[in-house]
């Protein structure tokens, strides 16, 4: 889907590529929404902040996914969500006009644009709703199913999971402290569920 949309984007909308160093806040939450942006290489987290000062990290996007599109679909005049960047990052950044006329007049664009916001849109959000009532080892197994449709792979039977970032943004995604999270991936660990190596998790059975 992601090249697909890749391919169909870039031949019909005018961009230019833009690089942001590791850490760098691309946009906040409720700034005016004056551009949609590709991902060409690196990654992005997608937040929002509590009334408390917490993060909440609702995504982690990569090469070939869209930023902002959801906002633009709901004809959103502002950000809805802040960016920042996990890594050093290549962004197309393509203005929003021309995104909508590409999707107004583009069916095959259409079509991609929507499955790709919609399978954004639902993922994380999803995956969290039906951890809400989980405990902790519970939420940790299905977050890391969740990053395993983008970061994961199977080798001997196991499911590989290399997260291009650290613990403590698993943690914000998961919404626990970095202590609770490490606790509770020792816990795992020795119950022979899962092993840790660095950012890499290796889940001793296929999802």
């Amino acid at each position: 889907m992601e090249k697909k949309c890749r391919n169909c984007i870039y031949g019909t909308i005018k961009s230019q590529l833009t690089k942001f160093d590791d850490k760098a806040i691309i946009f906040l939450e409720g700034e005016p929404l004056k551009n949609i942006y590709s991902i060409q290489d690196g990654y992005v987290k997608m937040s929002k902040f509590l009334d408390n000062g917490d993060e909440f990290i609702i995504g982690v996007l990569g090469p070939g996914d869209y930023i902002a599109l959801l906002a633009l679909l709901q004809d959103k005049e502002h950000y809805i969500a802040s960016a920042s960047c996990l890594s050093k990052v290549t962004l197309r950044v393509m203005e929003k006009q021309d995104v909508l006329s590409a999707y107004q007049s583009n069916v095959a664009f259409k079509d991609n644009c929507l499955k790709c916001a919609v399978t954004r849109s639902n993922l994380f959000h999803t995956q969290l709703q039906l951890s809400a009532q989980a405990d902790v080892k519970e939420k940790i197994i299905l977050i890391l199913k969740n990053l395993s449709y983008k970061f994961g792979y199977i080798k001997d039977k196991r499911n590989i999971i290399e997260l291009p970032f650290s613990k403590t943004v698993l943690a914000n995604i998961i919404n626990i402290r970095r202590e609770t999270l490490s606790r509770h991936l020792s816990a795992l660990q020795k119950a022979n569920i899962l092993k840790v190596e660095k950012n890499t998790y290796i889940l001793n059975y296929v999802i």
